[in-house]
């Protein structure tokens, strides 16, 4: 299984999103949030603060896990606080929930999207993260 881990970074009632690159031959051009794969391991807090170091040049403060989304792929998404002002090579953008939801992202990220468009704020957590399945 495959463990990515996605750090879902706010400000205001906006989210920041990067456009994967054209040539990226997985996805490409498709929005989504910063983050990527597990290592060997790694866990996933420990990817996500290397992902949002590389990716976006930003230096995690805190991460607040999201219930983990099972499917094809693990997604555990995190809100995060970061230090640094993001920089990267990819387009990027701080979008509404609404504006979110009409760009092209990967299938996997919709319920991270649904879960924006009814709770700003992310979804109610309670306890233990749960896992559910996409």
């Amino acid at each position: 299984m495959t463990d990515v881990a996605l750090a879902l970074l706010r400000h205001g009632d906006r989210w920041f999103v990067q456009r994967r690159a054209l040539d990226n031959p997985l996805l490409p051009g498709l929005w989504e949030f910063p983050g990527g794969k597990c290592e060997a391991h790694e866990a996933p807090e420990q990817a996500l603060a290397r992902e949002l170091r590389e990716e976006v040049g930003l230096v995690l403060r805190t991460a607040r896990a999201w219930p983990v989304l099972e499917g094809s792929i693990r997604l555990h998404p995190f809100q995060v606080e970061a230090d640094g002002v993001p920089a990267t090579e990819l387009a990027w953008a701080w979008c509404t929930a609404a504006e979110l939801r009409r760009l092209p992202a990967p299938p996997r990220n919709l319920p991270l999207l649904e879960w924006l468009a009814r709770e700003p704020r992310g979804p109610e957590l309670r306890g233990d993260p749960a896992h559910l399945i996409v």
